[in-house]
């Protein structure tokens, strides 16, 4: 596009992404176009600050040839004008993966076996863990699903869960903890199960669940508020 058509475009506003980087490259690279540009815009904010005069006065003081000055201030409002409209093509999507990854870790274990009274399923339970502390997560995961079976506790589907998660079953992972009834059950992995299904939507891609399950966390008294807050704004 030639450079009068890009310049009636931009007063116009009616510049498309690719006439933007064009402009954008002739304003820092063409010093006869970015002043005439320039003086352009002097006129349009003339224009603009003195619409309430008669017609004929205002044509008649454009019709005077302007001294020479100093074009600094014109320079700063087009280069605002410029960003701003770049903005709008240039807003770029969040990295769903890398909030993801900054953000995920395996929830350690916090369960102590030697207050569980059901003798018969420690050698399942503690073989469970030891899969899932040694970072065998898809062993694990079989592990804590057998385990459930045997000790329907919200502790055990949990890790199943999340053990889903951390060994790259994401979807599996989010269904798995979806399905327990965290909150009616007053269970005291609610908030982090709703932290990890978050996250796991994150991952996914689906900002709409992921907001929805991290704006639960961040709006509880837990320690995982701050986090939660912090993956909320990355995805803005």
């Amino acid at each position: 596009m030639n450079k009068e058509a890009l310049k009636e475009n931009y007063f116009s506003n009616r510049l498309s992404e690719a006439e933007f980087v064009q402009l954008e490259q002739l304003l820092e690279t063409d010093a006869t176009f970015r002043e005439e540009f320039y003086d352009a815009l002097e006129i349009q904010q003339a224009l603009a600050g003195e619409k309430h005069r008669p017609l004929k006065e205002r044509l008649q003081k454009l019709d005077q040839k302007p001294a020479r000055k100093n074009h600094w201030y014109l320079y700063a409002a087009a280069l605002v004008a410029l960003i701003s409209i770049g903005s709008l093509f240039y807003n770029p999507t969040p990295d769903y993966e890398d909030v993801y990854a900054t953000h995920f870790e395996a929830y350690p274990n916090v369960v102590s076996l030697t207050n569980r009274s059901d003798a018969p399923q420690e050698g399942v339970a503690k073989e469970a863990f030891e899969l899932y502390e040694a970072n065998q997560y898809k062993e694990a995961a079989a592990a804590f699903q057998e385990l459930y079976r045997q000790r329907p506790e919200d502790y055990v589907h949990f890790y199943y869960g999340l053990s889903l998660m951390a060994g790259g079953e994401t979807e599996a992972g989010i269904d798995a903890l979806e399905t327990y009834p965290w909150q009616e059950e007053n269970s005291d992995f609610t908030t982090v199960a709703d932290w990890y299904i978050g996250l796991g939507y994150v991952k996914l891609g689906n900002s709409t669940d992921a907001r929805f399950y991290l704006q639960k966390v961040a709006d509880g008294e837990n320690s995982l508020s701050k986090r939660a807050q912090e993956v909320l704004e990355a995805l803005d």
